[in-house]
């Protein structure tokens, strides 16, 4: 794919401004008094994205035949899409007991049933309960698993998306499926849980940021919207402030010519975290992070001073756990590991922005709730992860890793660009 390129200086001291690389689904401009039809995406664009497509349903079909996907938390969601379909708290509730007790899916967790789950930290995470409303009308409590599969496929296909921004299709499908065949990613993707949800709007938010057209009115409000909507599915916050900063200086330094583009992106995209944090924070009163925290941590831990050490004692273990379960999973640890060689390979790209962002993220996320999830509270680093492999595999496939090259008297010194 086409890469980024900024303004370069050339020996006889003018400047020449570079234009941006055309978007792999840019269209020609329309002749005058001619009507832009839309068309459909052709060509091996479309190709890799009905192989990320089928390697993504294949896992989801093959996850839901091996596991059942209804999870302690499922509970909580399908409590509150009873409320919203009307049903009295107790008519509700019963419901949702008895459909795990019939169907086994695990042994019911009592002590969260008797603890009051409406005055709970769940209440912000209203998008899956409202979307599930009609598939759990159709299908009863096991509907709560629908949403999150479709939110998996557009997932996927957004962070294909992403990834033939800075890379070749090919090298884009390669890293997408990569991602898919981990059992972890899946597992929590198609479950009746909020994460893919996420993900998805985590992605959309990276793909409205302005990487080769500056942005505009509506892909602010866009920026604002998704990043608020991001709040109503699962808190991510860490991860979107992260990534959102990190692709922000990175524009600073590289693309500078569209400094003001990238900061009313980042304005937008800061406006909709800050009302999502207002807005979560109003619907869970008159809980607070405080109270939050201190629940979580056993009652062990509601200042800093008892905070300290409760963390010396659960984080070694935690994170030992976590790294046995990664570690578990050979596709992951490759996507992993090629991330971080993709990191120094192509430092002066925006793929060590991209990647640091992320384990900025998953470190804000793990202090917050430092226990082993299997790779459940990382997933948000996935369009990361995948796009810096896909730069790697493009490099690798050139032959010479062109980073590291040394320029020949005939072979003139690349210019600066934004993929490197």
């Amino acid at each position: 794919m086409g890469e980024l390129t900024v303004t370069r200086t050339v020996p006889s001291g003018e400047r020449e401004a570079v234009a941006p690389a055309p978007s792999a689904a840019q269209e020609p401009a329309s002749a005058p008094g001619r009507t832009r039809r839309w068309r459909r995406p052709s060509g091996p664009y479309a190709w890799g994205a009905l192989v990320v497509l089928a390697a993504t349903v294949t896992a989801m079909i093959w996850t839901y035949a091996s596991t059942h996907q209804i999870f302690p938390d499922s509970q909580w969601y399908l409590i509150y899409t009873y409320h919203y379909m009307g049903y009295d708290k107790a008519h509700g509730e019963q419901i949702v007991l008895d459909y795990i007790r019939d169907h086994g899916t695990f042994k019911p967790y009592e002590y969260l049933w008797a603890s009051k789950p409406f005055t709970l930290s769940y209440r912000p995470r209203v998008l899956l309960p409202l979307l599930s409303i009609p598939w759990v009308a159709l299908f009863g409590p096991g509907g709560i698993v629908v949403v999150p599969a479709i939110a998996f496929v557009v997932a996927m296909f957004l962070i294909y998306r992403f990834a033939t921004i800075h890379a070749s299709v090919p090298a884009s499908v390669a890293a997408g499926v990569l991602a898919v065949t981990s059992p972890l990613i899946a597992k929590w993707c198609v479950g009746g849980l909020t994460d893919s949800l996420a993900l998805m709007l985590h992605t959309a938010a990276l793909l409205l940021l302005p990487w080769r057209k500056p942005a505009t009115k509506w892909t602010v409000a866009g920026l604002a919207l998704v990043t608020f909507l991001v709040g109503t599915a699962r808190v991510i916050t860490p991860y979107t402030v992260a990534t959102v900063a990190a692709v922000w200086l990175w524009a600073m330094w590289r693309d500078r010519d569209r400094w003001r583009s990238w900061t009313a992106a980042a304005a937008g995209a800061a406006a909709g975290v800050v009302a999502g944090a207002i807005w979560s924070k109003q619907v869970s009163a008159p809980l607070s992070s405080r109270d939050h925290f201190f629940s979580m941590t056993g009652g062990q831990a509601r200042t800093l001073g008892e905070a300290m050490p409760w963390y010396r004692e659960t984080v070694p273990t935690a994170l030992s756990r976590e790294a046995t379960v990664v570690l578990s999973s050979w596709p992951l640890v490759l996507l992993l590991v090629l991330s971080i060689v993709a990191s120094v390979v192509a430092w002066r790209t925006v793929v060590p922005w991209l990647v640091a962002s992320a384990w900025i993220g998953a470190t804000g996320i793990f202090l917050i709730a430092p226990f082993m999830t299997m790779f459940r509270y990382e997933l948000p680093m996935l369009p990361a992860l995948v796009v810096a492999v896909a730069v790697l595999l493009d490099r690798v496939a050139k032959g010479l890793l062109p980073a590291f090259q040394r320029p020949t008297p005939e072979q003139p010194a690349p210019s600066p660009s934004a993929t490197g």
